[in-house]
C-alpha cells in the first residue's frame, strides 16, 4: 500500500511485487483502510512489526470504546461496561487477533457497535449522530467487505425495531418526522455506500478477471465449515485451522463469562415481564435481539445450508462461522441488557462487576499468543524480493486470469526474443507505470513481465496500442517496430472502475451537505422539544 500510494496510485489497487513479482490487482479486492493507516505508520519509519502490534491496538481500543459508548445508550453505564467486556473479550475475536491474524476481520468487527451506535444517535436525533453512523459505515466498507455482506441487512432490522421501540405513550409526534428518522439512516447508507464506491463496485464487478474462483473450492468450499451447537459451548482452544465435523483445531466457543450473561437476560427478562404483566417497547426490542443474534447463529450451523446453496452471493462468505463476528456483539448486547433489566441499582452494579471480572478472568486463555519469535522478521518483512518468492504463494487469489498456474519467481522486467541484442532503457519503473526507451534495428515482441489485467494501457510515441496477453505465462507482449522509440505501460482506468470512482468524489460535496442539514435538523427538533 505504501508503495502504492509513494508510486502516485490514488486509489490504489495494484501491488507489484506480489503474484511473484508480476503483480495482481491486491486492494481492488482487499478493502483498503487498515492497510492505508498502516501505510501512514510505516511512512513515519516505524518498524513493520510496531506497524502491526499499533494496528491491532487500534482495533482493540476502538471495539472496546464503541461497544462501551453503543451499550451505555441502551443500558445505562453499568450495561455499558458488561456490553464492552462481553464483546471485546468474545472467544471469536482472539481466533481474528491470535489464531488467524485477520486484520481486516478484527477492523471490521471494530466497526460494527459504531453502525448500532450511530442508529441510536440518530433516532434520538443526538448531535453528530449521522457522523458516527456514516464513520462506523465507512470503516465496516473500508475494512472487510465479507463482514459488510453479513451485518449490513442486520443492522437494518436493528434500525427499524429500535426505531418502533422509540414510541412512548402520550408522546405526540407526527408519524412525517419519525419516518424523517428512518430516511436519514437510509440517506446514510446511501451515502456510505457512494463514498465507498471506488472500492465496492470494482470489487464486485471485476472479479470474474482474477483466479478467485479457486478460493471457493475444495478445502476453501463454504460447504466444509459449517458448525454444530455444541461447538457454542465447548471451550476447547486450539491454534490450528477449520475442518469438516465438530472437531476444529480453532475454537468457536462463546465464553463462559458471556454464556452466564445471556442466563441472566433470559431470567431478568422474564421476571420484568411478570413484573410488569405486559410486554413493553422495551422488551419487545430485547426480543429483536434474540431473534437477531439467533438468525446469525443459525447461518453458522449445517442445517442452514440449504439457504447458503440458494443465494450464490452468501457463498462468497466462504466460512459460515465468519458470522461469529454478528453474534459476538448481538450477545454483548443482551448481556448489557440482563444487567440493565434488574430493579435496583445496587444489584445491577454488583451483577455488572460480578460479570465484567468473571469474563476477564476466563478470557486470558484466549487472548495470548501461541508462541513468540525469537527473529519475527523470519515471518514480517518488506524486501520485495522476499515477498515476489516467499509471499506470493500464501496469497495467490487475486492473480489475473490470463496468467499461468505454473509461475515462476520474476528475476527481470522485460524479455527481448532470444538472439536480439536487449536495447531498452528503463526510464520509470513505478509500481502501476513503466517508460522504456527502446532502439531495435527491427520489429520485435517486447515481453514486459506484467501480469496482463483490464486497464493495462500501452502507447508507443504517446499514441495508444493494441497489445496481447501472450507473453510469458500471459504477460504484457507489445509489438515494438525498429528504430527508437518511448514505451509506455501504465494501469489505466475501465468503465467500472471510472464510473465508481466518480460516484465517490461527486459524493464528498454531498457528505458536507446532507451532515449539516441533519445536524440543523436536530438542533430544530431540540429546541421544539424544549419548547
Amino acid at each position: 500500500m505504501l508503495r502504492g500510494l509513494q508510486d502516485g496510485q490514488l486509489p490504489v489497487r495494484w501491488s507489484a511485487n506480489l503474484g511473484y513479482g508480476y503483480g495482481m490487482p491486491l486492494f481492488e479486492f482487499y478493502a483498503p483502510l487498515p492497510f492505508v493507516v498502516g501505510a501512514a505508520l510505516l511512512w513515519l519509519r516505524l518498524d513493520i512489526v510496531l506497524v502491526l502490534k499499533l494496528l491491532y491496538l487500534l482495533s482493540n481500543v476502538g471495539t472496546l470504546l464503541g461497544a462501551y459508548l453503543l451499550g451505555k445508550r441502551l443500558f445505562g453505564k453499568t450495561g455499558g461496561w458488561v456490553s464492552a467486556t462481553a464483546y471485546t473479550l468474545a472467544p471469536y475475536r482472539a481466533v481474528n487477533l491470535y489464531v488467524r491474524g485477520a486484520l481486516s476481520e478484527a477492523w471490521a468487527m471494530m466497526a460494527l457497535p459504531w453502525v448500532l451506535l450511530g442508529i441510536v444517535m440518530v433516532i434520538r436525533k443526538e448531535r453528530a449522530g449521522l457522523w458516527i453512523f456514516l464513520g462506523g459505515l465507512l470503516t465496516l466498507f473500508l475494512s472487510h467487505n465479507l463482514t459488510t455482506l453479513m451485518f449490513v441487512p442486520i443492522s437494518g432490522v436493528f434500525a427499524v425495531c429500535y426505531w418502533l421501540s422509540q414510541r412512548r405513550s402520550g408522546q405526540k409526534r407526527q408519524l412525517q418526522m419519525r419516518l424523517n428518522e428512518l430516511l436519514n439512516i437510509l440517506a446514510g447508507y446511501l451515502l456510505a455506500v457512494c463514498l465507498s464506491a471506488f472500492y465496492i463496485f470494482p470489487a464486485l464487478l471485476e472479479n470474474q478477471f482474477t483466479k478467485i474462483y479457486t478460493i471457493f473450492s475444495g478445502y476453501f468450499s463454504y460447504q466444509n465449515h459449517f458448525l454444530y451447537i455444541r461447538q457454542f459451548f465447548n471451550p476447547k482452544w486450539g491454534y490450528g485451522g477449520s475442518a469438516w465435523g465438530p472437531n476444529d483445531d480453532m475454537s468457536y466457543f462463546l465464553g463462559y463469562g458471556q454464556l452466564i450473561a445471556l442466563g441472566l437476560f433470559v431470567l431478568s427478562w422474564l421476571l420484568t415481564l411478570l413484573r410488569q404483566k405486559r410486554l413493553t417497547a422495551q422488551l419487545s426490542f430485547y426480543v429483536s435481539l434474540v431473534i437477531l443474534m439467533a438468525a446469525s447463529a443459525f447461518m453458522t450451523l449445517l442445517r442452514s445450508k440449504f439457504i447458503w446453496d440458494a443465494v450464490p452471493l452468501l457463498q462468497t462468505i466462504q466460512f459460515p462461522w465468519r458470522w461469529l463476528s454478528v453474534v459476538s456483539l448481538l450477545a454483548a448486547l443482551l448481556a448489557g441488557a440482563g444487567v440493565a433489566l434488574l430493579p435496583r441499582k445496587l444489584l445491577r452494579i454488583g451483577a455488572g462487576s460480578i460479570l465484567v471480572v468473571l469474563m476477564v478472568l476466563t478470557s486470558w486463555n484466549y487472548f495470548r499468543p501461541e508462541k513468540y519469535l525469537d527473529t519475527p522478521d523470519s515471518i514480517y518483512y518488506t524486501d520485495p524480493d522476499r515477498i515476489r518468492a516467499e509471499m506470493s504463494p500464501v496469497l495467490p487469489d487475486y492473480i489475473p486470469r490470463t496468467m499461468s498456474d505454473q509461475l515462476e519467481v520474476r528475476k527481470e522486467l522485460f524479455l527481448v526474443p532470444a538472439g536480439t541484442e536487449k536495447q531498452v532503457e528503463v526510464v520509470v519503473d513505478r509500481s502501476s507505470e513503466k517508460l522504456f526507451k527502446t532502439t531495435f534495428l527491427s520489429d520485435i515482441a517486447l515481453n514486459v513481465l506484467i501480469a496482463d489485467y483490464p486497464g493495462w494501457t500501452v502507447q508507443i510515441d504517446g499514441q495508444p496500442t493494441e497489445h496481447t496477453a501472450k507473453g510469458q505465462f500471459g504477460t504484457i507482449l507489445i509489438d515494438v517496430p525498429g528504430g527508437e522509440h518511448w514505451v509506455s505501460v501504465y494501469l489505466g482506468s475501465t468503465p467500472v472502475r471510472m464510473i465508481s470512482d466518480s460516484i465517490s468524489l461527486l459524493s464528498l460535496p454531498i457528505l458536507f451537505g446532507v451532515a449539516t442539514y441533519a445536524s440543523l435538523s436536530g438542533h430544530r427538533a431540540r429546541r421544539s422539544s424544549r419548547d
